[in-house]
């Protein structure tokens, strides 16, 4: 007979899905055991005893029961460590991080804890919940350090930096920036601007990166650089779904009053 153990670890909600009438399939990204799929019985019902822990981004303490050979383990309980309650509040939020854990459900494999990165993805979850501006500084900030953490860092040097003139180049090999006459593996070009926010988010700290001030037009291009230099080394993997649900959200938004900011 396989061996039953009883789990209880810290967890990040990456994903639910419906199944049947009343249970969810979710997926949880915890301290312990990495990623794995549990089966919530019970939790779409009005008195359900899970309450708002399953849904994504929630940051919740669980326990189940674990088989080895089971594909999908059986959740018990799930109660808050802490309530993100500010991530929903606005669109901005549920933005980034949507993205941030559909990248993580992208990138980890089954069953393989990484504690690093379950202790980032928290440490991002609450700077999400907690900032007033500029939210969106927090998506190429986590793409570069979830990067770093998989053996993928960029390699940025100073004096490539300073060498940039009105363009310059990104190298999606080994994610440096370099002057435009250089001939890096993998090229691509973009504005001086761009690269040096780039080189910023791969290199400063998360309170420097929350304090950088784009204009849309640059902080498009940075997203397409680090979009770009992850999605030649994880090929396929790297995740769009999330931008489709963004879309459907922001379609059903309400148009604001005239006046309002």
């Amino acid at each position: 007979m396989a061996q039953r153990d009883i789990i209880q670890t810290e967890a990040v909600v990456l994903r639910s899905l419906d199944y049947g009438e009343t249970s969810q399939i979710v997926t949880l990204f915890t301290r312990e055991k990495g990623k794995i799929g549990v089966m919530a019985k019970g939790a779409r019902r009005a008195k359900t005893p899970f309450g708002a822990t399953l849904q994504p981004m929630a940051y919740s303490e669980v326990v189940f029961y674990f088989k080895p050979t089971r594909t999908l383990q059986i959740l018990s309980e799930s109660t808050h460590v802490e309530s993100f309650h500010r991530l929903r509040e606005n669109l901005a939020r549920i933005t980034v991080g949507l993205r941030i854990v559909e990248l993580v459900d992208a990138l980890m494999e089954e069953e393989d804890p990484q504690p690093s990165v379950f202790a980032l993805l928290v440490r991002l979850l609450r700077r999400l919940n907690a900032t007033e501006r500029r939210a969106a500084n927090l998506w190429p900030y986590a793409q570069l350090r979830f990067a770093r953490l998989l053996g993928i860092a960029p390699s940025i040097e100073r004096a490539n930096v300073e060498a940039v003139g009105d363009e310059g180049l990104l190298s999606k090999a080994n994610g440096g920036v370099y002057p435009a006459d250089a001939a890096p593996a993998a090229p691509r070009r973009a504005s001086r601007q761009a690269l040096r926010a780039y080189a910023v988010f791969a290199k400063a700290d998360l309170d420097t990166a929350m304090r950088m001030e784009l204009t849309p037009e640059v902080r498009r291009e940075v997203e397409a650089l680090v979009r770009d230099f992850l999605r030649y080394h994880v090929e396929e993997a790297y995740p769009d779904r999330s931008e489709a649900v963004i879309a459907q959200l922001t379609r059903e938004s309400p148009p604001r009053p005239a006046g309002s900011s």
